[in-house]
This record gives C-alpha cells, sequence and structure tokens, in this order.
C-alpha cells in the first residue's frame, strides 16, 4: 500500500501470467477498484507468460533437482500435525535444516 500511496494511485489494468504467485496482485488490483463501476475482469487481464521462460524453466530445474524432496518433507510434517506454520516452528526449521541446506549447495 505504500508504493500505491507514493505513487498516488495504481494501474488501470494489471496483465498477468496464471503463475500462482500472481494470485495476490490480482486480487489487490480487484480491491483497489472497488469503487469504479466496472466488471473485476477490465482491471485484471490473464493470459501466458510468453516473457519469463527462462525464469519458468530455471524454476522447473530447481524443483526437480534441488528443492522437490524438502517441500514433500515440510509437506508431510505438516499434514502429519508436527508443524503449524507459525513463527516458532519455522524458526525450528530454518534451525534444525539451515546446515543441510548449506552442504548440499557446495
Amino acid at each position: 500500500m505504500d508504493a500505491v500511496i507514493k505513487a498516488e494511485g495504481c494501474p488501470e489494468r494489471l496483465r498477468v501470467d496464471l503463475g500462482t504467485e500472481n494470485v495476490n496482485a490480482a486480487d489487490m488490483q480487484r480491491y483497489l477498484h472497488l469503487t469504479e463501476n466496472q466488471p473485476e475482469s477490465v482491471n485484471v487481464i490473464f493470459g501466458p507468460s510468453t516473457g519469463n521462460q527462462r525464469i519458468e524453466r530455471w524454476w522447473l530445474i530447481l524443483r526437480s533437482e534441488c528443492i522437490q524432496f524438502s517441500m514433500d518433507l515440510f509437506d508431510k510434517l505438516k499434514a502429519d500435525g508436527h508443524f503449524s506454520d507459525n513463527f516458532l516452528d519455522k524458526a525450528l526449521i530454518q534451525f534444525c535444516f539451515l546446515h543441510i541446506v548449506q552442504v548440499s549447495l557446495i
């Protein structure tokens, strides 16, 4: 919101792809245009991501060759009730796995 205030407004339209990282941006764009009597589809345009193929490929390699095991492990801890996604649990996960992550990057 600081950026919206500093810029004295927000874009009239936002074009995004269907990636999970854009859901919040699209929701915020819709929220900021609630007072205008327009259909919400006018303010957010969804389309293919033709300009970010390199980063999408990098994320694919990172997940498949590096972090998918850890993601699955943490998801299982959460599903089994051993992780509640609060500050203390996150800090403990970081502390317990920091050495493993550092060693695997070497």
